[in-house]
């Protein structure tokens, strides 16, 4: 490709969380695949987490000065084959510096809970202003049911790395935020009194949490990257009250980690029976029992259980079945655009289809 030909995934950010993830994994899986990419930050809200990792990964990015104005100076002067944009600030100024730069717009919603106060005056023009992007992705049916246009529903990905055993840790991973249900996991904590529980992450219920905890509840606070920490962790407990398919189901199970957790957003296309737990919303009685189960099983009968779940990642949600998808979306609104001097990205993708399917056999 010539220097031009390159995505732009835009996002608007401060911490280190799921769309962080997603844009991560994304890149890394672009580039694999001889794409080339930059990962462009509309503010500089000082040292981010996430850029450690997309150094380690050779990953380019820049962090803009001035927000939509940097935008649509830098996409006059530099002319991207194709602006990806990920969020609500991130999707409202990519279309309108798309549309006065005349380039063409791709946009992934992630969010499929309702929110308020300044979110959800995002929400609202981020959903109003759709219509503007060339082709729409949502990450989950219960995100796709909230545009009003139509969309191509793609799943959460994630790379996946050589097969471990799992540690042993019972885990809450994820925003301490009232959606994500960790007063429910702070309840079951109670009811295991003899074993450690592990919260990995910050939000406004953290000090409300703490006062309700018991002894065997620790803080690890929030995660910069939680790379280091999975290899200690041996059950996800995802009490979520609202999701879409979150990314940190999709890392646990990834990492050999079997999950339990509320069937809400779209978790059933992710867990079943043979490689973890879904209970009713609500029904913290199955998920203490989902604990016990795992709590009872020998080791024999874990590995199996942590191949299971490896294995429903590297088959339909990783970046090797994914990113094809993603890249025919592009293509898809390259042709949409259909502006003269745009070509489509490199047709890498049978072979790169033969290589998923090499890999899901393994």
């Amino acid at each position: 490709m010539t220097a031009h030909k390159k995505i732009w995934l835009v996002l608007d950010s401060r911490n280190f969380g799921g769309i962080e993830t997603h844009v991560l994994e994304l890149a890394k899986g672009l580039i694999k695949h001889q794409i080339q990419v930059e990962v462009i930050f509309l503010a500089n809200y000082g040292h981010h987490p996430i850029t450690p990792l997309l150094r380690q990964h050779n990953i380019p990015f820049r962090m803009l000065r001035f927000g939509l104005l940097s935008l649509i100076k830098a996409l006059f002067i530099e002319s991207p084959t194709l602006v990806h944009t990920h969020g609500y600030k991130a999707g409202i100024y990519g279309r309108v510096a798309g549309v006065l730069t005349a380039r063409t717009l791709v946009s992934t919603f992630h969010a499929g809970e309702c929110v308020s106060g300044k979110l959800a005056v995002y929400d609202f023009f981020d959903r109003l202003s759709s219509v503007l992007s060339h082709s729409l992705i949502a990450v989950s049916n219960q995100i796709s049911a909230r545009l009003t246009h139509q969309c191509t529903v793609l799943n959460n990905f994630v790379s996946v790395e050589q097969q471990r055993f799992p540690g042993n840790q019972i885990a809450f991973v994820g925003r301490l935020s009232y959606e994500k249900g960790p007063d429910s996991f702070i309840e079951l904590s109670s009811c295991f009194k003899q074993r450690l529980f592990h919260v990995y992450g910050d939000g406004p219920m953290r000090e409300q949490l703490e006062k309700k905890a018991g002894d065997n509840v620790i803080f690890h606070g929030h995660q910069a990257n939680m790379a280091q920490q999975w290899q200690n962790i041996g059950l996800l407990v995802m009490p979520s009250r609202n999701e879409g398919l979150p990314m940190a189901a999709l890392e646990a199970m990834a990492h050999g980690i079997p999950v339990c957790a509320y069937n809400v957003g779209s978790l059933n296309q992710l867990i079943n029976d043979c490689n973890g737990w879904l209970a009713q919303a609500g029904d913290i009685k199955s998920l203490r029992y989902a604990i016990s189960q795992w709590l009872s099983y020998s080791l024999k009968r874990k590995f199996s259980l942590s191949r299971r779940a490896r294995k429903r990642i590297v088959n339909k949600f990783s970046d090797v079945t994914v990113v094809p998808d993603v890249v025919d979306c592009y293509n898809q609104a390259l042709i949409k655009n259909s502006l003269p001097h745009q070509q489509l990205l490199p047709k890498y993708l049978p072979q790169f289809k033969e290589h998923s399917h090499d890999f899901n056999q393994s």
